[in-house]
């Protein structure tokens, strides 16, 4: 008896089903949420200056003498020049017809991630220019982020002064796994056979959501794309928000155009933004470049 069989007799006819796409999972970019957001007005040249005005010394008078001898007053300048950042996906014609999925969809999510993830590590490699550097390779310790913020907090007034509060520290995972088991070990309880991990409220929350969330007025941020560079990590302490030490200086917000090519019958998807990344002060920053070994 013969036996019609869709894997053979009509194979030709049958159309390759496919589960729907899945995307390469993306660290979420933090640090544009963190830092001083300026932006750059239109048709005003093609850089951003913000003076930092300096200080003057005030001295003892004697009584019934003028004072004949003022001090001057300085400023200097931040510039911020920003530049154009953009990628490009080129998707042929063909491709769009045969493709079950969306494919200009998804193109236009990978070229988003793209530009999401390069601005989120040039902030982040903006923390190396931190005058103070707390670690060299070493594990990380909450010694050192409470290290860090008295170094902020009293940073004297020729070095700019006190960075502004709020604090925030962004650091890989891997080095902030250093203070999630410094939090969290397990103790042995004396003259039973059980273990308990440390007690306290922030233990509590680690266990249960491993987020350790403040330390010493220090907000802890994790950001998966923080550059490890010979399985060390160089984030930092630093006054966060408007007034804070990074800058994010951006003329303008990237967009993605497509660009139809008739004779090579493709579209180019081109998405491009125009941005700077710098900081005002670099007494605000405390850089911690330590051990960002992965997990064994």
């Amino acid at each position: 008896m013969a036996i019609t069989k869709t894997s053979t007799a009509l194979a030709n006819t049958l159309p390759t089903i496919l589960e729907s796409a899945r995307f390469t999972q993306e660290a979420q970019a933090v640090m544009s949420g963190l830092v001083w957001n300026i932006r750059k007005k239109l048709h005003e040249g093609t850089t951003v200056n913000i003076p930092v005005f300096g200080y003057v010394n005030a001295s003892a008078l004697t009584e019934g003498v003028d004072m004949a001898a003022p001090t001057t007053m300085t400023d200097t300048n931040v510039r911020l020049t920003p530049a154009e950042v953009g990628c490009q996906i080129l998707i042929t014609d063909k491709m769009e017809r045969d493709n079950q999925e969306d494919v200009v969809r998804a193109a236009g999510r990978i070229l988003g991630a793209a530009m999401e993830r390069k601005r989120d590590i040039d902030l982040y490699n903006e923390l190396v220019n931190g005058t103070t550097n707390l670690g060299s390779g070493t594990t990380m310790t909450m010694g050192q982020i409470a290290a860090a913020r008295a170094t902020l907090k009293g940073n004297i007034y020729t070095s700019g002064g006190p960075a502004p509060e709020p604090y925030v520290m962004v650091h890989h995972p891997y080095c902030i796994l250093d203070i999630v088991d410094v939090l969290t070990p397990i103790v042995p309880v004396a003259s039973a056979n059980i273990s308990q991990a440390m007690p306290g409220s922030i233990t509590d929350n680690v266990l249960r959501n491993y987020r350790v969330g403040r330390l010493f007025g220090v907000d802890i941020v994790e950001d998966g794309n923080a550059v490890i560079t010979s399985a060390n990590s160089a984030g930092g302490v630093f006054s966060r928000g408007e007034g804070g030490s990074v800058i994010l200086c951006t003329a303008l917000e990237w967009d993605i155009k497509p660009d139809p090519d008739p004779s090579l019958r493709a579209t180019e998807l081109n998405i491009v933004g125009e941005y700077d990344t710098g900081y005002y002060d670099a007494d605000w920053i405390v850089e911690m470049y330590v051990d960002a070994t992965a997990p064994a």
